[in-house]
């Protein structure tokens, strides 16, 4: 009996022994390593093939690639895994690339096993990304262009709340692909909207990934600060005798600050007349203020019976949209002179001859059609009795202005003949330039062509007579008519009168060409320029909104400021009505 259940015992534990003793461990192994894109989003746009050789594996990089830390995912059958000696517990594995990574499988008895992961790198160009810029001339509501700066892959700038959010970022890369919410960028040309942050990603043919952040910092700023400290204090009581004077301009981080030395006095015609008074500077040296190119001579204009405080800056800009030639640059200042705040002006370029103005060199011509006629040299011209003073060169003799009054009475005898328009004139005349500047003053109702007032053309040695820089837009805007701004919207630009500026511009504008022409410019420019010739004008109002406030305080002025930047955009968009019909009777 004991032997029978001594059996019953013994057989089991001998046959489970049989059992274990046949059956061999599984191997330890890899069967696969995985590099993907959706494992790291943020530096691959591809996932990457992992070649098996034998037991180890092989991988090859772009070598931007090296030193990164990148997610593999890892199929084996062990129970835990090593990486050049740092555990794992799961297949997702996060490490640093290197020339060769050690794995080490183990399982719960505490078998292991090592396989090799040897990485080899490519040559190929690093993804770069630099040059990141913001630029005036395709954000137009910038008042300078601004470097981004990047700080561990966030690039960053300050710009102030006033300026329009959506801006057109430049930047220089090797990417084939540029990303912004899954939208592709082209430098120079998308325009996103920066209010808050956007991540831009930059993928490259090798399938490189690089994401830097872009984060505006929206500032309150206020415009800059001109100050200015006559000798002796004294005020500044003349239009031809300059005062020495020190200048200090506090950029409050929209430029850079300035201080140097100046001369001033006053300028003007009619404004000379009103309370707040005009300027102009005669720096020491040239020099680049408020991101303008270096010169000697700036002028500070007061724009005191302009309700808007805008209506020059708006002239400017539509110059500068239809490219006439050496259109003036408006940036809103407030003064200071002696410590007396003076209110918010607008600092620009003097109209003059310079490489950086009105660039037509030494030989060339400036001349101002004006019927104050108060220069030292000028004439009245033959076939339109025009008043014409010659601004540039400065003339030492009466007999050195013989050629330039016979080249003009040349030209404007061609536009008076009983031949024009089929006649030589445009050889002698610079239409497609003149239609473009006819059209600032009919789009502003700037009637002063009519005098004429303030119409400046400029010849170079060798070429035509070109009208241009603009000029004197105070009395714009149905200003002329009654002395009220943004009134008579459909007021003709051209008087009934016999005043010779408006019969020389009334003949002109007889000829199909030059009609062709301004009706060409004028249709491009309400297609491409006209809507965001508003959204500049909202701008400004906010750039200025608190200079102006402490201008009309100082001067006692109660118009209602945004009553009157609405009334300036309806003006406007009456007077697009004005030219619409105006170019229908062509």
């Amino acid at each position: 009996m004991s032997y029978r259940i001594l059996l019953y015992f013994i057989f089991p534990v001998l046959f489970l022994a049989s059992c274990q003793k046949e059956r061999t461990p599984e191997e330890l192994t890899i069967t696969a390593i995985e590099l993907l894109a959706e494992d790291n989003s943020d530096i691959l746009s591809k996932n990457f093939l992992i070649e098996k050789e034998g037991n180890n594996f092989r991988l090859t990089l772009p070598q931007a690639l090296k030193g990164n830390t990148l997610t593999f995912h890892v199929h084996h059958n062990g129970s835990s895994l090593s990486v050049n000696g740092q555990k794992f517990v799961t297949s997702k594995i996060a490490v640093v690339l290197a020339e060769k990574l050690d794995f080490n499988i183990a399982d719960e008895t505490g078998r292991t096993k090592p396989i090799s992961l040897s990485i080899s790198y490519t040559t190929q160009q690093n993804i770069t990304a630099t040059d990141f810029i913001l630029t005036k001339a395709l954000n137009p509501s910038l008042q300078n262009d601004i470097l981004l700066q990047e700080s561990n892959g966030v690039l960053s700038a300050s710009i102030p709340k006033s300026i329009n959010k959506e801006l057109v970022l430049s930047f220089t890369t090797n990417a084939l692909t540029v990303l912004v919410n899954n939208q592709p960028q082209k430098s120079g040309e998308t325009r996103n909207d920066f209010t808050n942050e956007l991540t831009y990603i930059f993928i490259h043919e090798n399938g490189v990934k690089k994401e830097l952040i872009l984060n505006i910092h929206w500032i309150e700023a206020d415009i800059p600060h001109i100050t200015i400290v006559t000798q002796n204090n004294t005020e500044i009581t003349s239009k031809s005798t300059y005062l020495q004077a020190t200048i200090a301009i506090a950029g409050h981080g929209l430029y850079s600050d300035f201080t140097g030395t100046t001369e001033i006095r006053g300028r003007g015609n009619s404004t000379w007349s009103y309370p707040k008074k005009p300027y102009r500077l005669k720096l020491s040296a040239k020099a680049e203020i408020l991101g303008l190119p270096k010169a000697k001579n700036w002028v500070l204009l007061a724009n005191y019976i302009d309700p808007s405080l805008m209506c020059n800056a708006v002239a400017m800009k539509i110059g500068h949209d239809l490219e006439v030639p050496f259109t003036n640059t408006i940036i809103p200042v407030d003064l200071t002179i002696n410590g007396n705040y003076r209110g918010s002006y607008v600092l620009t370029e003097q109209v003059e001859v310079d490489e950086n103005r009105v660039n037509i060199g030494e030989e060339g011509w400036l001349l101002e059609l004006d019927s104050y006629y108060d220069e030292d040299y000028k004439f009245k011209s033959l076939s339109y009795n025009l008043p014409v003073m010659v601004k540039e060169p400065e003339l030492q003799h009466e007999s050195e202005i013989i050629p330039i009054k016979a080249a003009f009475e040349a030209m404007e005898s061609l536009i008076i003949s009983t031949g024009f328009p089929n006649n030589n004139y445009a050889d002698h005349l610079d239409i497609p330039v003149l239609t473009k500047y006819l059209l600032v003053y009919f789009l502003t109702g700037n009637e002063e062509m009519n005098h004429p007032k303030s119409i400046y053309l400029h010849k170079k040695a060798s070429g035509k007579f070109t009208f241009g820089p603009l000029w004197d837009f105070d009395w714009a805007y149905g200003y002329e008519a009654g002395g009220n701004h943004f009134s008579n919207p459909n007021r003709p630009q051209f008087w009934s009168s016999s005043h010779v500026g408006r019969n020389f511009f009334f003949r002109i504008l007889e000829s199909p060409e030059v009609r062709t022409e301004f009706k060409k410019n004028w249709q491009d420019y309400k297609t491409n320029n006209l809507s965001k010739l508003y959204t500049y004008i909202d701008e400004y109002a906010a750039r200025i909104k608190a200079s102006q406030a402490r201008d009309f305080a100082k001067w006692n002025k109660g118009a209602d400021f945004d009553g009157e930047v609405n009334k300036m955009k309806i003006y406007l968009q009456n007077r697009a009505s004005y030219i619409d019909n105006y170019v229908q009777s062509f």
